[in-house]
């Protein structure tokens, strides 16, 4: 799906654990819901206000929405032919229904009628052939020129999507694409639209004050009759965790999205408060340890230097510490229990077993290396903490720190370097995508990696597979390739996401199914 990425220049690895399509079954927990009044009366009306650490960057050009704050805030106003449910499932929501024949490389996109854009114009087949096109000729990894051959308007209410080869994590990516207006984008130019985002959504924008706030009324014309009940929303830049904190608990804001780990425990034990968390579900991210591997006269050019990383860090104990308890250690693009996950991945905290690979490798007498991060606070305090466990079997870590610009570089399509690099690790509704990226020879990230032409083929043929059960094959075939038999990287944790909110807030969404996406058209306040 999207680029989101992990928060802080790297990731802001302790700050907003988890946020950036494992296509796992979605898990959302309350903490402190006992207090909750038994009888609250629904109310309609009134401003809901969210705090958020982050400015939005992009509202109303789909291909430029990437960041987290893009996404969770257009979203508001922005809707997509499909959202997931609770179980990680897609389901039409500007669509009534698709059929998919992978047989005849063909996707075929039924629409709902009577709905409009916020400025009078149809939503209709030509809008969405529209819209998708953008995305397709925007050179995404997936859904672009050369894996898209046409889409068509069949009538009004049809799109017909013909593929030059199949891909069974299309659909994901063609029903998460927002939907904005073609006639206002064609009227004023795509940087107007940036700013100035024209959808179907429960709420039309009313005012952006660039790292201050944005703020959208009620669409008294939503297509969604009697909804929305609030009459307004406002999203509130807050950057110091403290402050935004503080305003929370004097009335000031109803909602804190996407909290620290500290805040979320400061709240836990706090009443009249819920602390919501994101596990283990789409939308993600967490930390890895990305290895250069592809330099024959480095250690790490040896698989067995990079197995032995795998066995000398205690996830749980960093998740512990470092987080609070909000994260999910791993050792691959998944979390337990969900069905990508490959249980046959044994890779654990094991410093004996460290050190015996190191020893069968050449290495027994230990060697130095570097250790890159960002310069953001949380992530030098991780890569501080994984330096203090590879001293341990002997690897001798020297921290690299740069900045974020610097770090997105050294990550990026043209980028290098020399020994480990703390860099994102995504979850998403197809774990291959991020596998694409990061460790195959065409992958636009973390090209220093080692490359596998074996991986290769098993990469393009998981694109391929006919069903899910083919899919899940392949992807437990491909985290024990990734993970374990060729140790192209070290995943150590999933965030758990944290949202902080007042107890008369109900029925907003956030953290039920996808990281960046909610249900405005549904929240209301009680009283």
């Amino acid at each position: 799906m999207r680029n989101i990425r992990w928060c802080g220049a790297a990731c802001a690895v302790l700050l907003a654990t988890a946020a950036a399509l494992a296509g796992c079954s979605p898990s959302s927990r309350q903490e402190n819901a006992s207090d909750a009044g038994s009888s609250p009366t629904t109310a309609s009306g009134g401003t809901l206000r969210v705090l958020i650490g982050t400015d939005a960057t992009v509202l109303g050009y789909p291909p430029d929405i990437r960041s987290i704050s893009d996404l969770i805030v257009s979203t508001t106003t922005l809707e997509m032919l499909g959202r997931y449910n609770e179980k990680g499932e897609l389901e039409p929501f500007l669509a009534e229904s698709w059929r998919v024949d992978p047989q005849n490389r063909q996707i075929e996109i039924r629409l709902k009628s009577g709905i409009k854009f916020h400025d009078g114009t149809d939503f209709d087949a030509e809008a969405v052939r529209w819209n998708l096109e953008q995305i397709r000729l925007a050179k995404k990894p997936i859904f672009n020129e050369k894996d898209t051959e046409s889409i068509e308007a069949v009538d009004k209410s049809t799109v017909r999507i013909r593929l030059k080869t199949w891909d069974i994590g299309l659909m994901d990516v063609i029903a998460t694409v927002e939907m904005v207006s073609p006639t206002a984008v064609q009227q004023h130019g795509k940087e107007w639209a940036a700013d100035h985002p024209i959808g179907t959504g429960p709420f039309v924008l009313e005012s952006w004050q660039k790292g201050v706030s944005v703020r959208f009324k009620k669409n008294e014309n939503y297509w969604q009759k009697g909804k929305p009940y609030l009459d307004a929303i406002e999203w509130r830049v807050v950057q110091d965790p403290a402050t935004a904190q503080a305003a929370l608990q004097a009335g000031e804001a109803d909602v804190y999205y996407n909290t620290s780990a500290k805040v979320a425990r400061d709240f836990a034990s706090e009443s009249g408060f819920e602390v919501v968390r994101f596990e283990a579900a789409n939308g993600a991210a967490g930390a890895a340890l990305y290895i250069a591997g592809n330099d024959p006269k480095s250690p790490w050019a040896n698989v067995d230097v990079r197995r032995a990383l795998g066995y000398a860090i205690d996830r749980k104990a960093i998740v512990d510490s470092l987080l609070f308890g909000y994260g999910i250690p791993t050792n691959q693009y998944a979390v337990p229990g969900s069905w990508a996950y490959n249980d046959d991945v044994k890779i654990g905290y094991d410093p004996q077993k460290a050190k015996e690979l190191l020893a069968t490798a050449g290495f027994g007498g230990g060697f130095a290396t570097t250790l890159n991060t960002s310069n953001n606070p949380n992530d030098v305090q991780l890569a501080t903490a994984i330096q203090s466990y590879l001293a341990k079997v002997g690897i001798d870590a020297k921290l690299n720190v740069v900045d974020a610009a610097k770090h997105r570089e050294m990550t990026g399509a043209q980028g290098s370097w020399d020994g480990l690099i703390l860099y994102a690790l995504r979850i998403d509704s197809d774990p291959s995508w991020n596998m694409v990226r990061n460790f195959s020879s065409w992958g636009t990230n973390t090209r220093s990696t080692a490359r596998v032409p074996e991986f290769d083929e098993l990469l393009k043929a998981s694109r391929s597979v006919p069903d899910f059960a083919a899919k899940r094959d392949v992807t437990l075939r491909l985290q024990k390739k990734a993970f374990d038999e060729y140790a192209l990287a070290a995943p150590l944790f999933v965030g758990i996401a944290t949202t902080v909110k007042r107890k008369n807030v109900a029925d907003d969404g956030f953290h039920r199914t996808f990281m960046v996406y909610w249900t405005p058209e549904n929240a209301r306040m009680t009283r």
